[in-house]
């Protein structure tokens, strides 16, 4: 049987249905996004139960197993340490009790741990950007929520994962985002709706501190900004057209226990993709998304974003090109919010916001190829900008290599090999302050 293959590894717009009653929320769209969820793990509810006392013991326990190997190799001027590597193993063990009149609850611990033999002797804080946090070890309850489910709302308070344009699980390394919040959901037909308030959140991108190895104001949950982060948003999702529309009100932050100052900012954020071509073994997909970031409290995050992006699937063949365009001043800068963000030409590594000020142009383009349960992928990209009388000239090129190997629906092997290329040697793509680097990364997934 001929199957399309769109983008698996290097690209892909799949279009997720917005509900809070699913663990994950709104558009993969990005690079970045799809080489993070390749082995993602399943989303699983307790059933449906007729009384209390089966709350629980018609629960469903439900989790995934990682080991990853993470190591750098440092070039260029600026690379000033040993090639850091590590490898670790941990992932996430979640309880779902049934649901019972529309109640129900979830629980899951994360945790990773670093392998000390088959890691390097270089300072912990270097190792494998992320992997672990710096005491060689990570463990927190990342979702503990109540929820309510009934004739299409959804409402969920606590710990827990969404993935929305500018809030995401960014599940690029062992431990993913999640985040303390209120969220709440309708969905109907093809349309959906979420609204919510992010207070705080945790995972690799907010640092992957442990607070029972760190004074409490760098402990492992984060603040979304002093007042916290508000949004809400809508999807259309049909069989010729997909429609998105967020808006989000991101809190400047000024207090400890934060991902830092200058983030406060209003977003309006829109997409469409229109399904040109569906037939068996060819398909063509046309996007563009737009971006508008006004600062909040001189915060310099204040930018306009523009995207277009083009997929073509030919059976077991994918191609995708994108463009992006980051209008600012050159004191001001972007921001993709918590976690990888949701841009076209998101990278492995590379992002618009990584080149700090100023007008940006990024492309890429990709391809990969399915061979039977084996997929192979190529992504190259190049983030540009022209030297202003206050900002000098970038000029940065990323290489993503990338497979995947589908043992069966529980066990799948991945490698991604990343090779950023500094042009100007300014070192603004520094991975520890280094401006060229490769990055490979291997790992075993097993879900249960």
């Amino acid at each position: 049987m001929k199957k399309i293959i769109r983008l698996s590894i290097v690209a892909a717009m799949t279009m997720t249905t917005l509900s809070a009653g699913e663990e994950k929320v709104g558009a993969d769209n990005s690079v970045r996004k799809i080489i993070a969820g390749v082995g993602a793990q399943e989303v699983v509810h307790g059933d449906d139960v007729k009384s209390f006392d089966e709350f629980f013991t018609k629960g469903k326990v439900s989790g995934q197993l990682e080991i990853m190997y993470s190591g750098y190799d440092e070039r260029g001027s600026n690379a000033t340490n040993a090639d850091p590597y590590s490898t670790a193993i941990g992932g996430q063990l979640k309880f779902d009790t049934g649901h019972w009149n529309g109640f129900g609850a979830g629980v899951e611990f994360s945790t990773v741990h670093e392998i000390g033999v088959l890691s390097g002797d270089n300072d912990k804080g270097e190792r494998a950007a992320m992997m672990v946090s710096s005491d060689g070890q990570y463990t927190e309850v990342s979702q503990a929520y109540l929820e309510y489910i009934q004739n299409g709302f959804t409402i969920r308070v606590g710990r827990q994962l969404i993935d929305t344009p500018l809030a995401d699980s960014d599940d690029i390394r062992i431990i993913n985002n999640t985040f303390e919040a209120y969220t709440a959901a309708y969905e109907r037909d093809n349309f959906s709706i979420l609204a919510g308030y992010l207070e705080r959140w945790q995972g690799t991108d907010a640092g992957l501190v442990d607070e029972s190895y760190a004074p409490a104001s760098t402990d492992a949950w984060q603040k979304t900004g002093k007042d916290g982060t508000y949004f809400v948003g809508a999807n259309y999702e049909g069989d010729l057209l997909h429609l998105g529309a967020w808006y989000y009100d991101i809190s400047n932050t000024q207090v400890d226990n934060s991902m830092g100052a200058g983030i406060g900012n209003k977003s309006i954020y829109v997409d469409a993709t229109i399904h040109a071509l569906s037939k068996d073994d060819l398909t063509l997909d046309i996007s563009a998304q737009y971006l508008n970031q006004s600062e909040d409290d001189s915060s310099g995050t204040e930018a306009d974003i523009y995207g277009v992006m083009a997929e073509v699937g030919i059976s077991d063949l994918g191609l995708m090109v994108a463009y992006n365009k980051r209008s600012a001043d050159d004191d001001k800068t972007s921001l993709s919010g918590f976690g990888g963000g949701t841009l076209f030409t998101n990278m492995d590594n590379m992002i618009i916001d990584a080149i700090g000020g100023g007008d940006v142009d990024a492309y890429v383009v990709g391809a990969s190829y399915a061979i039977g349960d084996v997929t192979i992928g190529y992504a190259y990209g190049k983030f540009e900008r022209d030297a202003t009388s206050t900002l000098a000239k970038e000029n940065i090129v990323e290489h993503n290599f990338g497979a995947e190997y589908a043992v069966n629906d529980n066990l799948t092997f991945f490698a991604v090999v990343t090779v950023d290329e500094d042009k100007e040697d300014t070192g603004t793509n520094a991975i520890n302050n280094s401006g060229d680097f490769t990055n490979v990364r291997v790992s075993a997934s097993y879900n249960f």
